[in-house]
């Protein structure tokens, strides 16, 4: 019998292996930060997998021009895990990192929830909701990146409706008192994604810093093609 024709290999890897130079040292930070966003995680020193599909090889690809553009060297190939490292064990690698992603949001949801307390003030609440509003956004991001479906996601959600159920309890309360106009129209800009135009010069790195500086702090930028620079200015104010 053929052992090598019976052997069944059922997941195809991306690998990224690259090379930083040892300056800038921004580098370093900004493509681990990269790294982090897409899901990635770490077989190797500088040697960083995704499951095979066309969006993890957008994203290992756009981060292989960064690397690149940076000074540094990298390249990718489409594996199949033989011998020495399973592929159980990388999708554990995986189902780590996520679950490590959800307690967090689960432990900062129970400690917002903890926090609410009978007649706070509508500036309270009203912060209390952002924050669930940026735990919410938080879950659908690392949901996004769960490529195997770790356990943790339900107790992150558990939490996080616990959160939005007891806001949504103090909600009478808080109507009764005088809204501010002004404050709601600057509270609806919140937890956006914003989106700018390929090129960045001066008027536009001032958006940025205005969005951060006077918005929200917590802004972002579209991930993809056109707003990876201005990305990179908002992550730096």
């Amino acid at each position: 019998m053929n052992v090598g024709a019976a052997r069944t290999l059922s997941l195809s890897w991306l690998l990224l292996i690259h090379q930083l130079p040892a300056k800038p040292a921004y580098l370093r930070v900004k493509i681990w930060r990269r790294l982090q966003g897409i899901g990635a995680i770490a077989v190797k020193n500088a040697v960083h997998a995704l499951p095979m599909s066309e969006g993890t090889q957008e994203d290992f690809e756009w981060l292989l021009r960064e690397i690149v553009e940076g000074g540094g060297e990298a390249f990718l190939c489409e594996t199949r895990l033989i011998d020495g490292l399973s592929d159980d064990e990388v999708r554990k690698l995986f189902d780590q990192a996520r679950d490590a992603d959800y307690e967090e949001i689960a432990r900062d949801a129970r400690t917002v929830t903890k926090s609410l307390r009978p007649k706070l003030k509508r500036e309270a609440v009203n912060e209390r909701r952002a924050q669930a509003a940026r735990l919410r956004k938080r879950l659908a991001e690392v949901a996004e990146i769960d490529f195997f479906g770790a356990i943790g996601r339900e107790a992150a959600e558990r939490s996080l409706k616990e959160l939005e159920a007891r806001l949504t309890e103090d909600e009478p309360v808080v109507r009764n008192e005088k809204v501010d106009p002004k404050a709601n129209a600057l509270a609806a800009l919140r937890n956006r994604t914003w989106v700018t135009r390929q090129g960045v010069h001066i008027d536009r790195i001032a958006s940025a810093w205005l969005i951060r500086r006077f918005i929200d702090p917590d802004a972002e930028t579209f991930k993809r093609v056109r707003s990876r620079v201005v990305g990179e200015i908002l992550s730096s104010i």
